[in-house]
């Protein structure tokens, strides 16, 4: 059973296009996604809130995400961020994107995601997005997104 999944996963290449475990396609999602023969990368950031107004714990998470095209042309208006995750170890966490039809911002996609886990600040995470198309879907990751903190 652990060889058939290891060839689903790898099967894939970097556009998830096939059926397999959402759990599994996160944690093993590229860096790059390649679509219609161009290259796409994610710049995330993420921060939790502990300005004076906030509880003394701080505020859940916020993460904001921005795939860009290598090329920097103009994006297809059909493609768009539909979910994030953010991976902390063994711990995930998940939320569909503000507004998954939002028209791309020149040559970039970019969403947020809000009322997250209250992990760090100062740890590292791996955030993943889902890019969609009508049917098709990619996912790519940013590794060790630092969970900085507002005062």
């Amino acid at each position: 059973m652990l060889s058939l999944a290891l060839v689903v996963v790898a099967g894939c290449g970097t556009a998830c296009r096939c059926c397999r475990s959402e759990t599994a396609s996160v944690a093993a999602a590229p860096e790059r996604a390649r679509i219609d023969g161009r290259e796409y990368t994610l710049a995330a950031s993420a921060w939790r809130d502990f300005q004076p107004v906030a509880p003394p714990d701080g505020q859940p998470l916020i993460v904001v995400v921005k795939v860009s095209p290598s090329d920097m042309m103009p994006l297809s208006v059909d493609l768009a961020i539909d979910h994030v995750w953010v991976l902390n170890g063994d711990k995930q966490w998940s939320a569909a994107a503000d507004q998954p039809t939002h028209a791309p911002v020149g040559s970039r996609l970019e969403q947020s995601v809000r009322d997250g886990p209250k992990w760090g600040p100062g740890i590292k995470v791996d955030v993943v997005v889902r890019l969609r198309r009508g049917k098709q879907t990619w996912l790519v990751r940013q590794a060790g997104v630092t969970i900085k903190r507002t005062d």
